[in-house]
């Protein structure tokens, strides 16, 4: 595996949003500036900007970004902030990659969802460990869902009927199918313990070093919504270590396309088309 080499600790983080709820917003970036505080302080960071990604606003104008300013001058000064608003939902993969491409040239890019509370110490702890394992290109946390359940981020390449039954099947077949799901969410050992050899992973939360996300050309903008993580991942996944890391931790309130309404459900399976079709068909 190539080695990437260490850039001074400037970090870029894209915040993509569509209509968010606002209470999950605001925890999420609380939670974010108290990671920056820590990870400053603990000198494993040296500047951080926020790019804010308002895929929902109808003017050049975001109010999202206004609550997320207000939060980071309040909680995290000189962690700076700026938006892009007004071009229409262009997508989640393509919104991010006009955050990572136009925010400040650091070494280091986190993809963060408006939906997730970082644990204090989730960044000082994985900046430090992309700082050691050179040959790492992404850390993916361990992650619970509100309600304390366990969230399996790190994934087994889909199979068609497994996302057919994840997604869609009733509660009886899912507990008559459970080793199939759980052989699909590698949950073959707990979910906080360490995962060197991640390929496939979810994207709530995605720590990349700048030169590998750019060296697979980011994400691949055909992916409206659902699959581009795992696309990416998959990529990077080429040039070197993707690591689940026990000791950076998130809680994630996400759910499933199929609770979202018809239209997720249209667009989880476009998205699903597509991924096959690059990547190779498994049913």
């Amino acid at each position: 595996m190539p080695e990437f080499p260490t850039v001074p600790s400037a970090l870029t983080v894209s915040l993509v949003v569509y209509r968010p709820q606002r209470d999950w917003l605001l925890r999420t970036v609380v939670s974010l500036c108290a990671a920056l505080n820590h990870a400053r302080e603990a000198g494993v960071l040296a500047f951080a900007h926020i790019v804010v990604v308002d895929n929902g606003a109808v003017s050049a104008i975001s109010e999202v970004e206004g609550d997320v300013r207000a939060e980071c001058e309040a909680l995290c000064p000189g962690v700076t902030v700026s938006a892009l608003a007004g071009h229409g939902n262009i997508g989640y993969g393509a919104a991010n990659n006009l955050a990572l491409r136009t925010g400040t040239q650091g070494g280091r890019l986190l993809v963060l969802n408006p939906d997730v509370e970082l644990a204090t110490d989730a960044l000082t702890e994985a900046l430090r460990f992309l700082d050691r394992e050179r040959a790492c290109v992404m850390v993916t946390p361990v992650a619970e869902a509100p309600n304390g359940e366990p969230l399996y981020l790190v994934k087994n390449y889909p199979r068609v009927f497994v996302l057919a039954v994840r997604g869609f099947a009733p509660a009886w077949l899912k507990r008559a199918l459970q080793r199939r799901l759980d052989e699909y969410d590698r949950a073959d050992r707990p979910h906080d313990t360490p995962v060197t050899d991640a390929r496939i992973v979810s994207g709530c939360f995605m720590l990349m070093r700048r030169d590998a996300f750019d060296s697979v050309g980011g994400f691949d903008e055909r992916f409206f919504l659902y699959f581009e993580d795992f696309d990416l991942s998959l990529r990077m996944s080429e040039l070197g270590a993707i690591v689940r890391l026990p000791a950076c931790r998130i809680v994630h309130a996400g759910g499933q396309a199929s609770r979202k309404g018809w239209r997720h459900v249209g667009l989880f399976a476009r998205s699903a088309a597509r991924f096959f079709g690059k990547h190779g068909w498994r049913w």
